[in-house]
């Protein structure tokens, strides 16, 4: 009884010492959405590069064995890298140093500019883009009662100090909203598995003072990726 009491008051401190954290979190995205239109930048990850021609032969190696990959993929376990197979295309000790690639920080580079407008209408915080930036038409703030939505789903705010996300991006004062579901009721097989991941990832990078935002959304349906999206940029 005493370890359930606990526990309770565990969670119940956590969840205390997340508002504070999360009312600046939308004080700051309210700040930040003052202007009418702002310009996003697509960013990506500036390998160097060596690991870059490692990263092509790699793609190359999972193109040439399409279907044999997607079949090892459903088969390896959920939530674990997949061992490594000389069908990879690399070496196994190349294969480790991709598999650390989020331990790198790399620099970023921008690929893209893409012009947003910014609406605020009934308490919401809403986008127009184009190209790339398209995906932020999803994304809903919402400051007064401090929620975050994307396609539809309300993305809770993760009380962390710092999320992975948050350190391979060097983004400092960095908050971070995740959801992930999944339908458990029709099987916990991965060729079967249907499920949601979606993290929001806000904060500025270090060196530099940017504003960076990132995207992830992944949405599986029976075993099969239905969208697969990784977008990062930064807002001016």
């Amino acid at each position: 009884m005493k370890r359930v009491l606990f526990i309770a008051g565990l969670l119940s401190s956590l969840a205390s010492a997340a508002q504070p954290q999360k009312t600046v979190a939308f004080r700051f995205i309210d700040s930040l959405f003052r202007r009418e239109r702002c310009r996003f930048e697509v960013t990506e990850f500036d390998f160097p590069a060596d690991i870059q021609g490692i990263l092509l032969r790699f793609n190359n190696g999972l193109a040439a064995n399409k279907e044999w990959f997607e079949q090892y993929s459903r088969n390896a376990p959920a939530g674990q890298p997949l061992p490594y197979d000389e069908r990879f295309g690399i070496s196994r000790d190349e294969y480790a140093r991709i598999r650390n690639m989020d331990k790198m920080r790399p620099a970023l580079k921008i690929v893209d500019t893409q012009q947003v407008a910014v609406l605020r209408l009934d308490g919401k915080i809403t986008f127009k883009g184009e190209g790339d930036a398209r995906i932020l038409d999803y994304l809903e703030f919402l400051p007064a009662s401090m929620q975050l939505v994307f396609a539809g789903d309300t993305i809770p705010f993760v009380p962390v100090i710092n999320s992975p996300a948050l350190t391979a991006y060097s983004l400092s004062d960095g908050y971070t909203w995740r959801l992930e579901k999944a339908d458990l009721s029709k099987s916990l097989e991965a060729s079967q598995l249907t499920a949601r991941v979606i993290e929001i990832d806000l904060g500025i990078r270090e060196p530099g003072g940017q504003v960076l935002l990132r995207i992830q959304y992944q949405d599986m349906e029976g075993g099969v990726s239905k969208a697969n999206l990784d977008l990062a940029g930064y807002i001016h």
